[in-house]
């Protein structure tokens, strides 16, 4: 059996929650829940810890610098299919310095378009009325 773990910051900005919607394609593959919308993070790598992971994973994949706060979420599940459980740890986290680092031309946050495609800053997941929402947020927001 196969151990996976996933670490992702759950990023507060007065009073807002930053979302990123996925990729349909991501690297060339069918991105897992394609053209819903997550917060940042992703596998944590060989040789660091899950609060690394979600600290690079948010620089990785939206160009921002996060201070790591406390576990507020922790959800496991095993893939028959993959013979793997997969652990996923939730940090609050907030901006370095409260700033938005943005791209100079557009005004806009930086993503990886590779994996992700658009971004927004919610006050509750009522703004994101009619899309999709990966099942773990609706504990969160």
């Amino acid at each position: 059996m196969t151990v996976k773990l996933i670490a992702h910051a759950l990023i507060k900005n007065d009073g807002k929650y930053l979302v990123i919607q996925r990729t349909d394609i991501k690297r060339g593959k069918d991105n897992v829940y394609p053209s819903y919308w997550d917060i940042p993070g992703g596998s944590v790598e060989e040789g660091e810890t899950p609060r690394e992971g979600a600290l690079r994973e948010t620089l990785e994949e939206a160009n921002l610098k996060v201070n790591i706060e406390k576990i507020i979420h922790e959800d496991s599940n095993y893939d028959f299919e993959k013979k793997a459980v997969f652990t996923r740890l939730v940090y609050e986290a907030n901006l370095v310095d409260g700033e938005i680092p943005k791209d100079k031309v557009n005004n806009q946050i930086l993503l990886d378009p590779e994996e992700h495609k658009n971004y927004k800053w919610i006050s509750s997941l009522e703004d994101l009325a009619g899309e999709k929402i990966v099942p773990y947020l609706f504990e969160l927001i």
